[in-house]
């Protein structure tokens, strides 16, 4: 017996699961530096031009006025807007994912949207989120439906 279309449909699916390799912890953890360190460059890049405008003082003295809570706050949120942007743009690749050959897809549909470089963004805005990843799979991951997979080659 032959099998049907929608079992063709199926195993292909699975298939394409299947095939795509999960990138490693180290290798996240790579990614997860270098963005880090794309994210700060531009934050200080950001900092300098405010300097230089005529507002930069007052800037400053709000910032200074901040606690550190508030503080530790702001940047988790800048980071996630950051990476919102970014793994939106360049359709789930970010520096880190470009360098390390990695990229991020939707568990479903193995592609990637706004929608999903949204939902990844406002879970990186939660303080701490990050080290969910030291321990297995990270809630931006798993909250979203989405993972980080190593590219093939072409």
């Amino acid at each position: 017996m032959s099998p049907t279309a929608s079992e063709n449909l199926l195993q292909d699916i699975e298939q394409e699961y299947t095939s795509h390799q999960d990138a490693t912890v180290e290798l996240r953890f790579v990614n997860y530096i270098i963005d880090l360190l794309s994210f700060y460059a531009i934050i200080i890049a950001l900092i300098f031009l405010i300097a230089l405008s005529a507002y930069g003082t007052k800037v400053f003295q709000a910032l200074e006025r901040m606690s550190d809570i508030s503080d530790f706050v702001l940047v988790h949120v800048l980071y996630g807007f950051y990476m919102l942007i970014v793994e939106g743009l360049f359709k789930g690749k970010t520096l880190g994912k470009l360098i390390t050959r990695t990229r991020v897809i939707h568990e479903r549909n193995f592609s990637f949207s706004w929608g999903d470089a949204l939902r990844r963004g406002v879970m990186r805005m939660i303080p701490l989120e990050y080290v969910t990843g030291c321990v297995g799979t990270p809630f931006h991951d798993q909250w979203t439906e989405t993972r980080v997979i190593k590219e093939r080659k072409r």
